[in-house]
């Protein structure tokens, strides 16, 4: 018997000790909870929606390669990376993953002039930054700072968006002239482009003109055919029946067959400081992007997502994309809508699409050698055009001049100083905004309403009642260093405006989740002179954290003790009960 208890109590520990296992790898793999519970019945529904994505896939990614000045075929390799990497890790259900054009522009705008025209230099540095950006996701998620994509706010986005639009637009007309411009800054671009217009090549501009109208009437009136494929496959069409290379039209040329290759690189220190801020824009766009993108198909389809399961999805796209040829990946808006549309019911989708990917690369790439590079600035064009974010602006000039102004100053210095320094002066300047909001407050005395005899925020001065010796206070915003001194002379003001008849002052402090030690040392000093002056200071709608706060600051010697109320209304009676 007691063998046979030793014996079950075992296989009870294998059994726990399995599903702990399981559990941990589900945790860090939510693919695996997908398939051991996956439905036969979402099969056809996912590998429709896969196909499709891949379909519409394949013409963008080999245009994106462009921007980062690889061969098309790198855009493949980032693509497949990006689909298996992203599937494997990711918590949303719909979202596909893959090159995109704001962060390939920022990659290309970044290596360019650190790889001084060397192709395999360049190569080196679109893998290494996808690498330090990956590292950057994974260790904002080892911190759990899934939040961080808040830091990003909407102007800086719709700034970046806009330069990001223009930057992209001067790059790619003279593919479509047919000429070969100077740099990837925006005015020497134009400038190079305006001094060749004589040279302009008309077959290509003929071409490209025409690919552009067809993707634009496509988008406008029958938007569910997918225009960068038409657009690709009738250029490819037009270039073998016509043979457009006699007529100067340049094409993409040889494209290599089979699966990517891993590659190794050793970081140097000198290319880490150079691409390190790159890398950390790269990151804060992707999750920013991705989140917002992963949050958006979560609430239509009633799921919830893990904002630093998130993290780690789009870091281990980015690091198998540079081991793979590749270069830095995104959540792309346009093929997870597609999949979505198609009926995408899990990551099983992505998989698919990574499996068509797979399947053109080792039998169709022949496909790609006839297709003019021109058809590919066309496609990038008509993108660029539609990321410019014009009604947004509009919005926020309406809404908030402020923040109108802060999308047009990122967009101003992306196009004069460059992708990365706009970013970053727009997060300096979101930051910088942030603060001064927070270091002026809004705040109110409030009066008694005589129709419910309780105490509020009035318009009017002449509203409400006020109660002899007795000031009620409320702050809209936490104490910290910023607002501090402000909060404490505004308070200051109001008690000596009071006269000498008062005796309470009453803080309504729900608005104040939060007191760190600078705002607890000019408190103290407050209260201090107050009470000199005869003036006690209670609070009433505390917030826990903060009375735990004031406790333990009270414990350190850093204030005195505290008297709490649970409303302002129960203050009042206990002033007014007083003898």
């Amino acid at each position: 018997m007691q063998s046979r208890s030793m014996c079950s109590n075992s296989m009870n520990n294998d059994h726990s000790t399995h599903a702990s296992r399981t559990a941990s790898w589900s945790r860090w793999l939510p693919l695996l909870t997908v398939l051991r519970n996956y439905p036969m019945g979402w099969l056809r529904h996912d590998v429709i929606a896969g196909l499709s994505a891949c379909v519409v896939m394949i013409p963008s990614v080999i245009a994106y390669a462009e921007l980062v000045h690889l061969p098309p075929v790198t855009g493949l390799y980032a693509a497949l990376a990006a689909c298996v990497g992203y599937a494997l890790f990711a918590s949303s259900r719909q979202v596909i993953a893959g090159p995109d054009a704001a962060i390939g522009l920022l990659a290309g705008s970044v290596i360019l002039p650190l790889a001084a025209g060397d192709p395999a230099r360049m190569a080196v540095l679109a893998a290494e930054l996808a690498l330090l950006s990956g590292a950057v996701l994974l260790f904002a998620a080892r911190l759990r700072l899934g939040t961080v994509a808040d830091l990003l706010s909407r102007p800086v986005l719709v700034g970046y968006l806009n330069g990001a639009s223009l930057l992209l637009l001067a790059t790619q007309l003279g593919k479509l002239f047919g000429l070969q411009t100077d740099g990837d800054a925006f005015f020497p671009v134009l400038s190079s482009l305006l001094a060749q217009l004589p040279q302009t090549h008309w077959p290509t501009l003929a071409l490209g003109t025409g690919l552009m109208a067809l993707l634009w009437a496509l988008q406008r009136w029958l938007p569910q055919i997918p225009g960068a494929l038409v657009a690709c496959a009738l250029a490819t069409v037009l270039s073998v029946a016509l043979d457009l290379r006699q007529y100067g039209v340049t094409l993409v040329g040889e494209v290599p067959q089979g699966i990517p290759q891993p590659k190794l690189f050793a970081l140097t220190f000198t290319d880490i400081a150079a691409l390190a801020p790159a890398a950390l824009a790269l990151a804060f766009l992707t999750f920013s992007d991705g989140i917002l993108l992963a949050q958006t198909f979560a609430e239509k389809h009633h799921d919830e997502i893990n904002p630093n399961q998130e993290l780690v999805a789009l870091g281990a796209a980015n690091i198998l994309a540079s081991l793979w040829q590749g270069f830095a990946v995104s959540a792309s808006q346009s093929r997870t809508a597609i999949a979505d549309s198609a009926g995408a019911r899990s990551q099983v989708a992505q998989l698919v699409a990574a499996a068509g990917l797979l399947l053109f690369l080792l039998f169709l790439t022949s496909v790609i050698a006839h297709l003019p590079k021109v058809a590919l600035g066309a496609i990038l064009v008509v993108i660029a055009l539609g990321m410019l974010e014009a009604a947004s602006l509009r919005q926020m000039l309406r809404i908030d001049r402020v923040e109108f102004g802060i999308a047009v100053g990122v967009t101003g210095a992306i196009v004069v100083a460059g992708v990365v320094p706009g970013i970053l002066l727009g997060l300096l300047v979101s930051l910088i905004a942030v603060l001064v909001e927070i270091s002026r407050p809004g705040d109110a005395v409030l009066r008694r309403l005589p129709h419910d005899g309780k105490f509020h925020d009035c318009k009017n001065d002449d509203e409400g009642e006020r109660i002899p010796g007795l000031l009620v206070y409320r702050p809209y915003a936490p104490l910290i260093f910023a607002n501090a001194r402000h909060v404490m002379a505004r308070i200051k003001t109001l008690t000596d405006a009071a006269g000498p008849e008062l005796q309470w002052l009453v803080i309504d402090a729900q608005a104040i989740t939060d007191i760190d030690i600078t705002a607890a040392e000019h408190f103290a000093q407050l209260q201090r002179e107050l009470s000199i002056a005869g003036i006690q200071v209670k609070f009433a709608d505390c917030p826990r954290p903060l009375r735990e706060q004031l406790d333990n600051l009270h414990r350190l010697g850093l204030v005195g003790p505290q008297e709490y109320f649970v409303s302002v209304g129960k203050a009042v009676q206990a002033y007014q009960q007083m003898p």
